[in-house]
């Protein structure tokens, strides 16, 4: 199934699909700090469903998608991908890391010190910063491999790529939420990473699949089931139930996929507002500012749900908070000297 691009050449539904998942992950982030920061009785089961199930819905896609959006542009069989270029994306993650992680230690530490941005630089090493930093890692992996994931998506047949995806569901995703489940350590039958995964299916999705019956009975019918098992464990449990909703989860990759689908049939061929532009050209800077506004709000100014404001209010306050500095600062990071390559 082939896809029109306009005179550019960019396909414009990468750039909905980047923008929604830049504006979803800050609300990912925003609901999950304060769920693991507190446990079900001391929220309420009430909060915390409602913020599981908006999580599910709203946001717990982004992150694939952003993988499923690399992978379709750098696995395209018509781009032949060059290590020059691959370079500069790898130095552009490493730079990230310089940058961002002793920032993270700074803020850690509360204080702007040599040993503070020296433990950053530690932690860059051995990923050891702030967890939201495993996507950067994850991307300087898949760009090594892309030459060779580029060649199989050339060579490999529809049959044999669909396959492949189907082995990959296995290893990466189905035998660690089963562990998760059980308890268990259940062998993993070696070690691939969930993104290579993500990776070929943005690939396979934009080349192969259309949004058929199937496809949404495949996709919302995940949604319905990964909701209702999210609900049963907050509500008997009393138990966030985060091995349900992260990107392991087999059902959260068959609603990413449908998301991934869904943006496309729905937007066409326009070209995303300007909301949605900036926030796809912004994407970077955002993912790696936000944990800060959201971090200071949480900690450093001692915001605690219910006690500043209402339920709802809160969080409305929290996230138009950060929309409000992140974007703005974001962009102008973007626009520094020393910055402007890396974000």
């Amino acid at each position: 199934m082939r896809h029109a691009r306009p005179s550019s050449g960019r396909v414009t539904y990468f750039d909905w699909l980047r923008g929604l998942a830049t504006l979803a992950v800050v609300v990912l982030h925003m609901c999950n700090k304060v769920l693991t920061d507190h446990p079900v009785y001391e929220l309420g089961v009430p909060m915390v469903l409602a913020w599981t199930e908006l999580q599910l819905l709203l946001t717990r896609w982004a992150v694939p998608v952003f993988l499923m959006v690399s992978g379709a542009l750098l696995l395209d069989p018509r781009r032949q991908p060059e290590w020059p270029k691959l370079g500069r994306y790898i130095a552009r993650m490493l730079g990230v890391l310089a940058v961002f992680c002793p920032v993270y230690a700074c803020m850690s530490a509360r204080a702007i010190s040599f040993q503070a941005i020296a433990k950053g630089l530690g932690d860059a090493l051995c990923q050891g910063s702030w967890d939201h930093l495993w996507y950067v890692y994850a991307l300087i992996g898949l760009y090594l491999l892309t030459p060779m994931l580029a060649g199989f998506v050339r060579a490999a047949s529809r049959r044999m790529q669909r396959d492949t995806l189907a082995v990959l569901a296995v290893i990466t995703l189905a035998l660690p939420t089963a562990s998760s489940v059980t308890g268990a350590p259940i062998a993993r039958l070696g070690w691939v990473g969930f993104p290579v995964f993500y990776y070929l299916l943005g690939s396979y999705l934009h080349r192969y699949l259309r949004l058929d019956g199937r496809v949404r009975l495949v996709g919302l019918g995940s949604l319905v089931v990964c909701a209702l098992a999210c609900a049963a464990i907050v509500c008997l449990q009393w138990r966030y139930p985060k091995w349900l909703i992260i990107p392991e989860s087999p059902l959260v990759a068959a609603w990413s996929a449908y998301v991934f689908l869904a943006v496309r049939e729905a937007v066409g061929q326009r070209v995303p507002p300007r909301a949605i532009a900036s926030a796809s050209r912004l994407s970077l800077a955002v993912y790696l500012l936000h944990p800060l506004v959201i971090i200071t709000l949480y900690r450093r100014l001692w915001w605690m749900p219910y006690e500043t404001f209402p339920p709802v209010v809160f969080e409305l306050v929290v996230l138009a908070i950060t929309y409000g500095v992140t974007f703005p600062v974001a962009s102008l990071l973007q626009r520094a000297p020393v910055l402007r390559k890396i974000l």
